[in-house]
């Protein structure tokens, strides 16, 4: 066996993993994109929550 063609083998296969990472990276993702959404959706919902509930208690006092 030819050490070689090992080293050219993992070669072509990190050229290829490479690349494979390098298209994932730019290819769209909706479900992440609308889980991250509906996280901001939710945060500031309960920064607008916070702060209404902050207001009533001042108005109460």
């Amino acid at each position: 066996m030819n050490p070689n063609n090992t080293i050219r083998l993992t070669d072509e296969l990190e050229r290829q993993l490479m690349l494979q990472a390098i298209e994932e990276q730019f290819r769209p993702h909706p479900m992440r994109a609308l889980a991250a959404g509906l996280r901001k959706l939710a945060h500031g919902v309960k920064a607008l929550v916070g702060k209404t509930s902050a207001k009533n208690a001042h108005s109460a006092a």
